[in-house]
């Protein structure tokens, strides 16, 4: 009997064992420290509707579970690096970066390190790239052609060096490097013509003969690749200005038209979730712009993220206490927080000193800060520039004999008040009454006759 029992537990042991080995694993790990930073959110994402977000201390040190449905390549952003990075269930991914340096400071380690550092390589190629436009683009046709064909190679030779690649990852990759150099081409003829001083420039027939061979319903490699994914964002945008121009309807309704064109159900999707994102933080009627989009889109996994972004939205609310900041550095000297500024409205800029839209507005806020000088209203500049671009703060401030009360961010875009207000671009202008509550979360710009509208109505 003694016996007999033993066996049953012993067998009853195997197969517990034999279950717990067979439990699917839905999940990858990610961590890494990154050096040279206070901290702040690491953002993973994919256009097939995942999202997450993670907490970085201030030490650099994160570590997380991400929770995925699909093996696949997905971005992660954290401030000013911006990467893809394959992630499969299972898997376990670390980074090491220098939040100070740009993206060829990265490395990953563990599962599926060669593949993910090969994308670091490509990044930082497009990034040479880009930030030397007369050599890269102030050249000739053949030159161009020449140019971007030989990138092309270099990144097909490192992918093919590589080992153990999925294969579905190898195939899309291919295709992606080659819509990378697609990519380049289609931004010729206006760097080219804007670097030479030539704004007439037109490329020639022959060089855009297969930019316009390009098929823009192509779901899969929309999904995988970012190149192919922008150029359809850019054929959409096109579009919807033709129909702008030509139907005299407002940008919003052309920008819907033209999305509603749009054959395949999963980029149709995926841009309806793209442009709503960046809409309903700024819009001034959310429920409208959230019936919109339920109406349009199919996909019950971007249905079920916007109605909880439009709840998170109601805490920016008219009358809802505001997300506060706390010890900006004051160009006048020390710091101030939000709660120094309470007893008069607060009409508040954030920008930065890269963003030409930003700075268009400047003159137009002068002449507002003068209008109502001495009124019961404070003006705000809040800039997001990095801490290392603090002198190019100043300077423009200066140059520019900016007004107002001038702070910038402890962590430039990375800080809370950005984060709360779920700010998705810049300029954006907040205004706030005498006791701390929104008014606009997203008020009127300067250059607008509706802000001096809005400021009357308030009695100002």
């Amino acid at each position: 009997m003694g016996k007999l029992k033993f066996i049953t537990i012993a067998f009853s042991i195997a197969m517990l064992w034999a279950c717990k080995k067979e439990t699917p694993v839905n999940y990858a790990l990610f961590s890494g420290n990154i050096s040279n930073t206070k901290g702040g959110e690491l953002k993973v994402s994919s256009l097939n509707g995942f999202s997450k977000t993670i907490n970085v201390k201030d030490t650099g040190i994160f570590s997380d579970t991400l929770f995925i449905e699909e093996n696949g390549v997905y971005n992660v952003r954290f401030g000013n690096l911006r990467f893809a990075a394959y992630v499969t269930q299972g898997a376990n991914i670390n980074i090491e970066a220098n939040k100070k340096e740009n993206i060829k400071s990265l490395k990953f380690s563990g599962d599926y390190a060669d593949l993910n550092n090969y994308f670091i390589y490509k990044e930082s190629k497009n990034l040479d790239f880009i930030m030397d436009r007369e050599g890269s683009y102030n050249v000739d046709e053949s030159t161009f052609e020449t140019k971007v064909l030989n990138f092309q190679k270099d990144l097909e030779n490192r992918l093919t060096s590589l080992k153990d690649i999925p294969e579905n990852i190898n195939e899309n990759e291919l295709r992606a490097i080659n819509y990378g150099r697609l990519a380049k081409k289609s931004e010729y003829e206006k760097m080219y013509g804007y670097l030479s001083k030539n704004k007439d420039f037109k490329a020639s027939e022959t060089f855009k003969k297969e930019l316009n061979e390009i098929s823009f319903d192509n779901a899969e490699d929309y999904l995988y690749s970012s190149d192919y994914q922008a150029m359809v964002s850019a054929n959409i945008r096109k579009k919807a200005f033709d129909y702008y121009q030509k139907d005299s309807i407002p940008y919003s309704d052309a920008s819907a038209k033209a999305v509603s064109e749009i054959s395949n159900p999963i980029i149709k999707n995926a841009e309806l979730y793209k442009a709503i994102l960046m809409r309903l933080p700024m819009s001034k009627d959310k429920d409208k712009d959230l019936q919109d989009f339920l109406n349009a889109s199919t996909s019950q996994k971007h249905i079920k993220k916007i109605k909880e972004l439009y709840e998170s939205l109601k805490v920016l609310d008219k009358g809802q206490p505001s997300p506060k900041f706390h010890n900006y550095e004051n160009y006048a000297g020390g710091t101030t927080s939000l709660d120094d500024l309470k007893g008069k409205y607060v009409y508040i800029d954030v920008w930065a000193t890269w963003c030409g839209p930003c700075k268009y507005e400047i003159p137009f806020l002068k002449k507002i800060e003068e209008q109502y000088q001495g009124k019961n209203i404070h003006f705000v500049s809040i800039s997001t520039d990095k801490q290392k671009d603090k002198d190019k703060w100043k300077a423009m401030v200066a140059d520019k004999e900016m007004g107002g009360i001038q702070l910038i961010t402890d962590n430039d875009f990375n800080t809370s008040f950005v984060s709360d207000y779920k700010i998705m671009g810049i300029p954006q202008f907040i205004l706030l009454d005498p006791n701390g509550n929104i008014v606009q979360a997203n008020a009127p710009r300067p250059s607008d006759e509706k802000l001096v509208e809005l400021f009357n109505s308030l009695n100002i």
